[in-house]
């Protein structure tokens, strides 16, 4: 009943000539030949509706309703290469259509693009939505039509844009010098109907049948093997050796039962029908595309529409936007540089798309499929509901809402992390009391915001390289049990980062280029092989991949039933936790997102006020990267920008700010210097790192681009300036009591709170000096600690760590002093050697 009842629904998905043709064929055109000559023939023989050369035919059963989706075909523009898709399509409720034309056609690149162009905004302005679905040459030519059409939101503007291989790489493969000699070869003078009368009489006559008409036999044989995968390759082999042999045994039964009174069996006069299909099949590609048609198509079609759309591709963004794309390539395309296509397609494209990287979707469709994977393995439908043609792009992670405190086990891990650092530098914390104004060790005079009821800033120096972060943040979780949430700069976001630069207006991509080759003026046809030659060398030399997956740039995905979810844009979550540790590495450099594990944020306006009316603790560092970034004559100086707002901000929501001061990274490290004399050839011969940085000058940067046009209230001046670590090594010998050195111990000073409670946020004059307070708060905390970590004898390295190894030894752990985690012990936080007297 319930297959039936399938049957049924399935039957009304498309209309009848296409009921009929697909009824009883599960394959598709290469492995039932068949079902190729019984579309090709009668169906696009029918009425169909015509704009120019070009006719369009309604394939699903349903019309009026859903979108419209116009499949636009290969090269062969017969239309039917897509066939075991249509019902997919039809079941999502699109209206489908097609185009194709005859093979005597010669209507020019650019005509067709016309005639595509007024079809679609004939459907457009009768009030429908249009998505053109391109395959191979169709791609090509449905990206031409898009770039004239535009996005959607604008009258005569498309819905969407699927391609699939396009041929937009054709003109980095060998084929425009191929296919002339492969129309080279003899046609031959048309050929009568077999006349064969049993399979093996079959066999013999297709040989002879092959020597009078070669271009249709070896032709058709280069191209599918160009086009067809080993899977599919495997299974017309495996229908024809099948066929072969069924053949066999109904001839063997059919001779033991020729003297049986009845006579049954096959007759031995009769062919088997699907191993007639197999071995005429050329000839009907022949028909499809005769030489003559070919080399039309080569030059007019893929050459011409190739040089129009790079063309257009090449001219800088500001033009006609293009609507959310779907780009689907196969790794295993042997017809096109599919493989690659991506690498450098999807970055033109995404200049030109109205929302940029969020509205492309790159799919790889998988290293084994090949040119024509729109067979049964692939479920467009799915993929085109999935893409951000139909899906909205996935609103930003909203880093202040969606922030989980750590459990006592992610807390553990981290630590343990944290302490290869820590153990190193021995951090040491001291705070004021509020109400008596005396120093202690600890923080316990840092006011707890849920305590109060009022959100509490803490306002600081960055030490060079952001080494304090990762200490301090621990800190504040074991003893306090709340980590200050962090305004960090926007690189250690990898989905900021990646909206960033991929935000058109912000960072505006680089035109497309002439290469020498184009600059050489030489033909198309050798431009095309001498480009297809030089990729391959470099594959073969392993200098570029032609996988996709191995040479993907950031937005190409697997495709979703292999990488287990979709990839309509936007970054994906990922654990917060990690079993295997990282030495500290993501915490105290934000790699990978490691700062929000902890609570940072992206410094935004939006940010910096939410945490505000959320009544948080908030980390800030009014210096940015400038101060972390700092060159070997900025030790523990401020750079504080001249704007006030955060104080303004502070006020109207009656927060209370905690100057602090911290000292200990700067005298770890030896600055390497910046000119060498005459050994500068040996300087630049060093890696990046080694070579030494140049705070003073940084290099343009597209986060500075973007970051320029938001506000960003106290930092956005230091966020001008992108991060450019200075070259440093560590500094030897180790640290002794009165002098830096390797080992240096890290100390933090957190002075007097200021209450802000009775500052008017719109006295401006008011909050500059509350500002300027702030700065020389900083500034003495800092004079302070560095006066008073003279008086530690457990500054110096060696000692501290012969106290410590011995102290450690029995493995103590830590109790969480407050917060959710209250009571939890944490076992990798090491004990500390005593400081100096207070």
């Amino acid at each position: 009943g319930s297959g039936v009842a399938s049957e049924a629904d399935a039957s009304a998905l498309l209309n009848p000539a296409w009921e009929r043709a697909m009824k009883g064929k599960t394959g598709d055109v290469w492995t039932e030949p068949q079902m190729f000559a019984d579309m090709v023939g009668p169906l696009n023989a029918a009425d169909a509706q015509a704009v120019g050369s070009l006719r369009f035919e309604r394939v699903s059963a349903q019309e009026g309703a859903g979108d419209v989706v116009l499949y636009v075909p290969g090269v062969d523009f017969a239309g039917v290469s897509a066939a075991q898709q249509f019902r997919g399509l039809a079941r999502e409720g699109h209206e489908l259509w097609r185009c194709f034309v005859g093979p005597e056609d010669r209507t020019p690149f650019e005509t067709m693009v016309r005639h595509l162009e007024v079809w679609v905004r004939n459907k457009i302005a009768a009030g429908r939505r249009v998505v053109l679905l391109g395959e191979s040459f169709g791609g090509l030519l449905s990206l031409a039509a898009a770039l004239r059409l535009g996005a959607g939101g604008r009258a005569g503007a498309l819905k969407g844009l699927v391609l699939v291989n396009p041929a937009t790489s054709f003109e980095r493969t060998p084929w425009s010098l191929l296919g002339r000699a492969l129309t080279a070869l003899p046609l031959g003078d048309p050929l009568p109907p077999l006349a064969a009368r049993t399979d093996l009489e079959l066999l013999e006559e297709t040989r002879e049948r092959l020597l009078q008409t070669p271009y249709a036999y070896l032709g058709s044989m280069a191209l599918a093997a160009s086009v067809a995968d080993p899977a599919q390759l495997g299974r017309i082999a495996s229908k024809v050796v099948t066929t072969m042999f069924q053949s066999q045994r109904e001839d063997s039964s059919t001779f033991s039962s020729s003297s049986s009174a009845d006579g049954a069996g096959r007759s031995d006069d009769e062919v088997n029908p699907m191993l007639r299909s197999f071995l005429t099949y050329p000839e009907q590609i022949a028909k499809l595309l005769p030489p003559d048609t070919v080399r039309f198509r080569l030059r007019a079609w893929l050459r011409d529409g190739c040089e129009s759309v790079s063309s257009e591709l090449r001219l800088s963004s500001g033009r006609q936007s293009l609507p959310p794309t779907l780009l689907a390539l196969s790794g295993g395309d042997r017809l096109l540089a599919s493989g690659t296509e991506g690498k450098r397609l999807g970055p033109l494209l995404e200049r030109r798309i109205s929302g940029g990287r969020k509205r492309l979707q790159v799919v790889d469709l998988g290293p084994d499929i090949g040119h024509a994977p729109l067979d049964g393995r692939t479920d467009l439908a799915k993929l085109l509901r999935e893409s951000p043609v139909y899906q909205a792009p996935a609103s930003s992670r909203d880093y202040v809402k969606n922030y989980e405190p750590p459990t006592l086990e992610a807390l553990e891990e981290g630590s343990k992390n944290i302490e290869a650092i820590s153990s190193l530098v021995s951090p040491v914390f001291c705070s004021v009391d509020p109400a008596t104004g005396a120093r202690a060790f600890g923080l316990a005079g840092v006011p707890d915001p849920a305590a109060i009821g009022r959100p509490v800033i803490l306002v600081g120096n960055h030490q060079l390289l952001a080494l304090d972060l990762g200490p301090l943040v621990v800190e504040f979780l074991v003893e306090k049990g709340f980590a200050p949430r962090g305004l960090a700069h926007p690189i250690n976001f990898p989905d900021v980062i990646s909206e960033l630069i991929s935000d058109s207006t912000a960072f505006p991509a680089e035109p497309e280029r002439l290469g020498p080759l184009d600059a050489l003026g030489l033909p198309f046809e050798l431009r095309a092989t001498a480009r297809a030659s030089l990729e391959a060398a470099q594959a073969l030399s392993g200098g570029e991949q032609r996988d996709s997956r191995a040479a993907a740039p950031p937005m190409l995905r697997r495709r979703p039933s292999e990488a287990g979810s979709t990839s309509t844009g936007g970054g994906g979550s990922s654990s917060s936790s990690s079993s295997t540790s990282n030495n500290g590495v993501e915490e105290n450099f934000g790699l990978n997102g490691g700062f929000a594990k902890w609570g940072a944020v992206p410094v935004t306006p939006r940010n910096f006020i939410d945490l505000l009316a959320r009544g948080e603790a908030i980390l800030l560092f009014p210096g940015g990267t400038r101060e972390a970034c700092h060159g070997p004559y900025d030790k523990y100086k401020l750079f504080w920008p001249e704007k006030t707002d955060f104080v303004r901000a502070a006020a109207k929501y009656n927060a209370i700010v905690v100057p602090f001061g911290s000292v200990g990274s700067a005298d770890n490290v030896q600055f390497i210097p910046q000119d060498w004399g005459a050994l500068e050839p040996l300087r630049m011969a060093l890696p990046g790192p080694l070579r030494g940085g140049s705070p003073d000058k940084p290099t343009a940067s597209p986060f500075s681009l973007a970051v320029k046009s938001g506000g960003l209230m106290p930092v956005s001046e230091s966020l001008q300036t992108p991060p450019s670590f200075p070259g440093v090594v560590p500094r030897l010998p180790t640290a002794s009591q009165d002098a830096p050195g390797f080992g240096d111990r890290f100390y933090f000073s957190f002075g007097k709170p200021v209450d802000l409670s009775d500052i008017n946020p719109k006295d401006r004059e008011s909050c500059d000096a509350v500002y300027e307070e702030l700065q020389h708060a900083v500034e003495g905390e800092i004079s302070w600690l560095l006066q008073a970590r003279t008086r530690d004898p457990y500054r110096d390295f060696l000692r501290r760590q012969a106290y410590e190894r011995i102290a450690n030894l029995d493995n103590a752990p830590r109790t969480v002093g407050g917060g959710p985690l209250k009571g939890g012990e944490i076992r990798s936080c090491g004990r500390r050697a005593p400081s100096f007297p207070l």
